[in-house]
């Protein structure tokens, strides 16, 4: 039986998928930091990482997409992911001068982009 409203069981998949991708993106932050690389440069860095990541885990398990993924498909996912990824960046340096602690600070933008890219990634793995 299908389900009606698909939307439903694909936003909870991306509910789930979502701290996988935190622990990516805070994961390489922290390698970078450890590094010297200071956090706004840093998070570039972590940004790519994560994007990359959440394409492969959104695409096989939030939307289920059939077929083998494509270049194609990869660059409209980064266009769509560009609004959400400036959206998060601009979150995260608000809160780092607000003085939050580097894992708040992404929590904050990845929850801002969220909201911002899941109706995108939604359009871009129903074809």
């Amino acid at each position: 039986m299908q389900q009606k409203r698909p939307w439903i069981g694909q936003s909870l998949r991306f509910g789930l998928v979502a701290p996988l991708i935190f622990l990516v993106d805070f994961g390489v932050l922290s390698l970078l930091a450890t590094g010297g690389v200071p956090p706004l440069l840093g998070r570039l860095g972590s940004l790519a990482a994560s994007v990359g990541v959440g394409f492969l885990l959104n695409r096989a398990f939030t939307f289920r997409a059939s077929g083998r993924a494509s270049f194609g498909e990869f660059g409209r996912y980064v266009l769509a992911a560009a609004l959400g990824i400036a959206v998060n960046y601009g979150v995260f340096a608000l809160a780092l001068r607000a003085g939050a602690p580097h894992a708040a600070a992404i929590a904050a933008g990845m929850l801002a982009a969220a909201l911002v890219t899941f109706t995108r990634f939604r359009a871009i793995f129903a074809r």
